[in-house]
């Protein structure tokens, strides 16, 4: 498949906004408060949803691209907390 130059253009414009320091600073000031042993527990709990859904049948990735699929465990995960 030939991208085209508007896709490119998409592609290189999402790639600059997440790349940007702004969005960065957005995404990490939840954990300017946070004490190290807060944020080690944060990434642990990551680890064990990360194990949790590579435990399911078929690809994670694969399921992740029925929407249904992956708002039912967005939810589940709402929920668990």
């Amino acid at each position: 498949m030939a991208y085209t130059p508007e896709m490119l253009a998409m592609l290189e414009a999402q790639r600059a906004h997440f790349a940007s320091d702004d969005h960065i600073r957005r995404e990490v000031a939840v954990w300017a408060d946070a004490t190290p042993a807060e944020r080690l527990a944060e990434v642990a709990e990551m680890c064990e949803m990360g194990a949790h859904f590579a435990s399911y049948r078929g690809s994670v990735t694969e399921r992740a691209l029925w929407p249904e699929d992956t708002l039912e465990l967005l939810a589940r995960l709402r929920r668990a907390r």
